[in-house]
C-alpha cells in the first residue's frame, strides 16, 4: 500500500510518500503555505504523480482542548477532499515536529537547514507511526 504523508503547518507543508509496500518512507517535498491555497496545485501534482492508496493528514490530538492548528488542518482536509478521490484519513502527529527536530540535531544539521527538512521529517514519522500501527 502506497502513502502519502502531509504535514500541515501555516508556513511550511512537509510531504512524505510510502514505499509500494509501504515499508519504508522518504520526504517528497516541502510546500510553502502562501495562505491563499495555491499550494494545492503542487500538492495535487505530487498526489497524481505517486497515486498513493491513501494520504495521511497530520493533525494533533489534545485531550485538554483543541489546538488553533486544528481548525486550519480540517480547513486544508475539506478542501484537499475536493481535489482529489484519494481516500484521506486523520494521524495522530502528536510531537513529531520536534522529534523531527531532535533527529536533525543528532545528526548535526545547521538550524537554518532544519527548518528545511523538519516538515518532511514530520511526515515522514506520520507514515512510520501509520505503518506500525497496522
Amino acid at each position: 500500500m502506497s502513502i502519502l504523508a502531509i504535514d500541515f503547518g501555516l508556513k511550511r507543508i512537509g510531504i512524505a510518500g510510502s514505499d509500494e509496500l509501504g515499508i519504508t518512507s522518504h520526504p517528497i517535498k516541502l510546500v510553502y503555505n502562501d495562505s491563499k491555497g495555491e499550494y494545492f496545485n503542487e500538492i495535487i501534482s505530487i498526489i497524481e504523480e505517486r497515486a498513493p492508496d491513501l494520504i495521511l493528514v497530520g493533525l494533533p490530538i489534545k485531550d485538554d482542548g483543541r489546538l488553533r492548528i486544528q481548525g486550519d488542518i480540517e480547513v486544508f482536509t475539506k478542501a484537499l477532499r475536493k481535489l482529489t478521490l484519494i481516500k484521506i484519513e486523520y494521524w495522530n502527529e502528536n510531537f513529531t515536529s520536534k522529534e523531527a527536530d531532535e533527529i536533525l540535531i543528532k545528526m548535526n544539521v545547521s538550524r537554518k537547514k532544519r527548518k528545511s527538512f523538519q516538515d518532511m521529517l514530520a511526515a515522514c514519522l506520520i507514515i512510520d507511526s501509520y505503518m506500525r500501527s497496522l
